[in-house]
């Protein structure tokens, strides 16, 4: 096996990346936060989001659903439609997140150079 080969490996059985695979994507984590209050229809979800297009939308819940994070319900009547839910499994990311998000401050505070930089502006 080759070395790249063996970096495959282990990066596919590595705790860190799959944890990383379920929730990367650009708008994902605005959706679990918007699931996180409740059951969100489409239209809801979408609308509580400006900025992210119907494709890419999809796309992430499909992907959710698929990971078994989010749960998606048909609803018949009294019109329509589905709704997207949080699973029992969903939630457990619940702590990741607000962990996420406490870092994500501290970082953030640690002021301008570190955002430089990232962007490549760091001449004088």
């Amino acid at each position: 096996m080759s070395k790249q080969g063996a970096s495959h490996v282990e990066r596919d059985q590595c705790p860190v990346y799959a944890a990383i695979q379920v929730i990367e994507g650009r708008w994902k984590p605005m959706i679990f936060r918007r699931l996180g209050d409740g059951a969100l229809g489409f239209g809801e979800l979408r609308r509580t989001m400006p900025g992210v297009t119907i494709k890419v939308l999809r796309q992430h819940l499909r992907q959710l659903e698929a990971d078994g994070v989010v749960a998606r319900s048909v609803l018949y009547k009294p019109a329509l439609g589905v709704r997207y839910r949080l699973t029992q499994h969903g939630r457990t990311l619940g702590p990741v997140f607000e962990t996420l998000w406490a870092w994500g401050r501290l970082h953030l505070g640690r002021g301008a150079p570190a955002q430089s930089v990232r962007n490549g502006s760091d001449k004088v």
